[in-house]
C-alpha cells in the first residue's frame, strides 16, 4: 500500500502538464516545480489553517511559476478550488495556505518565513539553501531532475506535518 502511494505521488509530480502554447517559453524545470506545488498539499496536514473558500498558493517575487499556476486556477486541492495570488506586502500572506518565495526575495526571507510560519503556511522555494535558512520545502535541480529537501523543524513550528510518502521522496530531511 505504501509503495502504491509513493508511485502515485511520483507520477503526479512528474506527469506532463496539459499542452499550451505558453509552455514552449517556460523551462521544463518550472513545469515540474509547479507539479510539486500542486501535489505536496495533498500529502500535508495543516492543523492551524481551517475554513476558507479556496486553496490559496501565494507567490512572492518574480518567478515563471506565476503563469504556469494561473492555468491551473480552479483545480481542486483538498476539496477547495485553487487560487493563485501574487503577494507584495507581508500583510498579504495571511490568506495563503502555501507561500512560494522566489530567489529575488532573499533580502526579506527571514521576515517572510517568520510571518508565514506563525500563521501555519507551507513555505516552499527554489532558492539555494532554503531549508537550511528555515524554509520548509526546498526545490532542487540535481542531474537534470527536480527533487526537494524538507525542514521538519520549521514545519513543526508552524503545526504542519508531511505524510510518510513525502518523507520517503525527500532528498534530504532536516530535523
Amino acid at each position: 500500500m505504501v509503495m502504491r502511494w509513493i508511485v502515485i505521488l511520483t507520477l503526479l509530480i512528474l506527469s506532463a502538464s496539459s499542452t499550451s502554447g505558453q509552455e514552449t517559453e517556460i523551462p521544463h524545470e518550472y513545469l515540474v516545480k509547479s507539479k510539486y506545488l500542486l501535489n505536496i498539499p495533498l500529502f500535508t496536514e495543516i492543523s492551524s489553517k481551517t475554513g476558507g473558500t479556496s486553496y490559496i498558493i501565494c507567490l512572492a517575487g518574480e518567478t515563471p511559476l506565476e503563469s504556469i499556476l494561473a492555468s491551473s486556477k480552479g483545480i481542486m486541492i483538498k476539496n477547495l478550488p485553487l487560487s493563485v495570488r501574487k503577494v507584495e506586502e507581508l500583510s498579504q500572506v495571511g490568506s495563503c495556505q502555501m507561500l512560494f518565495i522566489a530567489s529575488s526575495e532573499r533580502y526579506r526571507l527571514q521576515k517572510l518565513l517568520a510571518d508565514a510560519h506563525r500563521q501555519g503556511i507551507i513555505t516552499i522555494s527554489d532558492m539555494r539553501d532554503f531549508t537550511r535558512s528555515g524554509g520548509m520545502i526546498g526545490l532542487l535541480t540535481r542531474d537534470n531532475r527536480v527533487t526537494f529537501d524538507l525542514n521538519l523543524s520549521a514545519a513543526g513550528r508552524a503545526s504542519i506535518s508531511f505524510s510518510s510518502h513525502v518523507l520517503k521522496l525527500a532528498h534530504d530531511i532536516i530535523k
